[in-house]
């Protein structure tokens, strides 16, 4: 059995992003064998990256044929947040051990959706996502711009995507910091490519960084047809709320948070996109 630890803290940032892509990078060496996702020294993990993780293990069963095992017993220790929001239930082969239940209501369970499923994707964000106890003192014009941005990111992704593979989302409230992280994990073929293309004649975009800083603004490759609308959407929100919007795509791990845009280089390129979303500042219950 081959086997890959991941330790210390991975949170939501370019340093966590580089630690799970690290991951990715090691497991795609293998193929058709059992692999051990060792957790047995990572102290902590955001709970909504269990999308990307996800994504990852999903890519590596379909290309691969990697088979996982997790321990149990860690799992049901100080990771329990990754039983309780269905990840191992959704990456481990016995699955008798890890049926989802979350005691503490503090996540927002791991999902992935067909391409062609978005009703389905529109009903988890509004029941899953926006009744979180965590979101009780959003208004109700924000939670609509914000689940109607999600439908346009949802959407874009199926036209300029170019992948047969779902769309994967998961979140944590953290009470005590009272934030809620959510995110969505996408295969397809990141900003770049079909944005330098688009721009060839006009902005010439050539970097990743250039690229999802276009789309935040509201640009799309296809003027008809809605694309970084819902972009601009998420973000106009945690400009007016203190919240952070960071997205991840090729080489760059793009950050808006406390009024200002930050971007990092990735030592690997992401396939798709990851786009995170914090509210920060929300009322303790």
């Amino acid at each position: 059995m081959i086997s890959y630890s991941l330790s210390g803290d991975i949170r939501t940032n370019a340093k966590g992003t580089q630690a799970l892509l690290d991951f990715y990078s090691f497991a795609k060496k293998f193929n058709d064998c059992w692999f051990n996702l060792n957790i047995e020294n990572l102290d902590w993990l955001d709970g909504n990256l269990s999308a990307l993780l996800l994504k990852y293990c999903h890519l590596l069963k379909s290309e691969n044929k990697l088979k996982f095992y997790i321990d149990y017993k860690t799992l049901k220790g100080h990771l329990n947040v990754l039983d309780r929001n269905g990840l191992a239930y959704h990456i481990v082969n016995d699955k008798r051990y890890f049926e989802p239940y979350d005691d503490k209501d503090t996540t927002i369970p791991v999902k992935a959706f067909k391409l062609e499923s978005i009703d389905s994707f529109v009903t988890y964000i509004e029941n899953a996502l926006l009744k979180h106890q965590g979101l009780n003192g959003i208004i109700f014009d924000d939670k609509d711009r914000i689940k109607t941005s999600y439908f346009e990111i949802f959407e874009n992704v199926g036209i300029h995507g170019r992948t047969e593979y779902p769309i994967l989302a998961c979140g944590q409230y953290f009470p005590t910091e009272s934030e809620l992280k959510f995110t969505i994990v996408d295969s397809g073929c990141g900003f770049l490519k079909n944005i330098e293309e688009y721009t060839k004649e006009t902005a010439k975009i050539k970097r990743a960084s250039e690229a999802i800083s276009w789309a935040s603004k509201g640009n799309s490759t296809k003027g008809e047809e809605k694309g970084g609308t819902g972009l601009k959407g998420i973000l106009s929100y945690c400009m007016k709320n203190g919240g952070a919007l960071h997205i991840v795509s090729d080489d760059c791990y793009w950050a808006f948070s406390n009024r200002s845009i930050n971007t990092f280089t990735l030592k690997n390129n992401v396939s798709g996109a990851t786009i995170h979303l914090i509210f920060r500042y929300l009322s303790k219950n």
